[in-house]
């Protein structure tokens, strides 16, 4: 069975085929929301008193498919949302995520790795200290803190354990590790039940997911899965060595004429993915892409009326407004080699000299980047 190839994830059973991994992310949200707020208007009327509604709780650089799926249930008077910050190094601290959880908590979604800066946050700690905050609730007859965490980005880059990482649904997406643009909800399997299908039809997918099966690219996500599983080690090893030399050459061409947004030398950001930006005022973001003949890179993400901006992800994870306007987002892959790092950077480099050396031809443009898609 082609779901068994997600397996090493958890049980093939308690994985589900889908669209996309925005459509994952917004079931699994919508999913707990509605099943949370038909159990607190149930007890409001048990109890007589006024109904309350349930309690999200979301970092502030989460994917469009996590905080706008949110805004849409909270619209709708179904949820209250709560974002927490993240920090100046763009992680969150999981001591505030448990800080702000009240007796209406139905949800925390974290992502594991954000796409447009690279930086883990801490799932398994956090995964940890609510199964340690359930106990507690379910002693007191409370409602458990279900965990998600959308792991699109670090899929096939770092490994991913939702045993390890405790929690109890994952996002993933192929296009993000090689395969087809499709993607695949785990939940646990004593939540299954909870999984409400968003389409109604056909009894596909064991009735969770109707609507005939994408079989060609399942078939193609399963196998980009089985490769993950029987070559993470070897990639994630040639993505730290060409991302070191990627600093390295950056560093040598650069100098202080440049800064990494986000540490390369540390477990917290993930080994293929560097947000940079150039020192110089003239050498905005999307400028330097649009005068790098050869590059293909982002500058995070654009605003939606198309004008230049800078990315409020970006600005989330702790860079001034400026700094966020000169970013771009580098990203190396399983096979980049060195030679091509070389052309990377000799392109740069000559993007950064034509617009240092003719300022008064860039004056207005739109954003390069249009973020990512899940």
């Amino acid at each position: 069975m082609i779901r068994t190839a997600l397996s090493f994830l958890s049980s093939y059973t308690e994985i589900i085929f889908c669209s996309s991994g925005t459509e994952a992310n917004n079931w699994i949200l919508e999913s707990v929301v509605n099943d949370a707020y038909a159990s607190m208007q149930r007890t409001s009327l048990q109890s007589d008193g006024p109904p309350s509604l349930p309690h999200v709780l979301i970092s502030d650089v989460e994917h469009d498919a996590v905080t706008k799926k949110l805004d849409d249930l909270s619209r709708k008077g179904l949820c209250v949302v709560r974002k927490i910050s993240a920090s100046w190094d763009g992680m969150i601290d999981g001591g505030d995520v448990i800080e702000h959880c009240r007796d209406g908590t139905c949800l925390v979604s974290v992502m594991l790795a954000n796409n447009e800066t690279g930086v883990m946050q801490p799932i398994a700690d956090l995964g940890k200290a609510l199964t340690v905050l359930n106990l507690s609730r379910i002693e007191k007859g409370k409602r458990p803190i279900l965990f998600h965490t959308d792991a699109s980005q670090a899929f096939g880059k770092v490994s991913v354990d939702v045993k390890a990482l405790h929690v109890d649904f994952l996002t993933v997406t192929g296009h993000k590790f090689y395969g087809p643009r499709c993607g695949a909800v785990f939940c646990r399997k004593d939540l299954l039940g909870l999984m409400k299908p968003i389409f109604f039809g056909g009894g596909q997918e064991r009735n969770y997911r109707p609507g005939t099966e994408n079989t060609v690219d399942i078939v193609g996500l399963g196998k980009a899965a089985e490769l993950v599983h029987l070559h993470l080690e070897e990639w994630r090893i040639n993505l730290v060595r060409i991302g070191q030399y990627l600093a390295e050459r950056m560093q040598k061409t650069f100098g202080d004429t440049f800064v990494f947004n986000f540490s390369v030398k540390t477990d917290s950001v993930l080994p293929n993915t560097f947000s940079v930006h150039f020192i110089d005022p003239r050498c905005k973001g999307y400028l330097v892409l649009q005068h790098a003949a050869r590059t293909e890179a982002s500058t995070g993400a654009a605003c939606h009326s198309g004008k230049n901006c800078a990315s409020s992800i970006l600005i989330n994870s702790g860079l001034t407004k400026t700094a966020a306007e000169k970013s771009i987002r580098l990203s190396v892959g399983k096979d980049t080699t060195k030679e091509e790092i070389d052309i990377l950077v000799a392109d740069l480099a000559k993007s950064v000299r034509h617009l240092t050396e003719n300022p008064d031809q860039h004056t207005t443009g739109t954003l390069a980047g249009q973020g990512d898609g899940l």
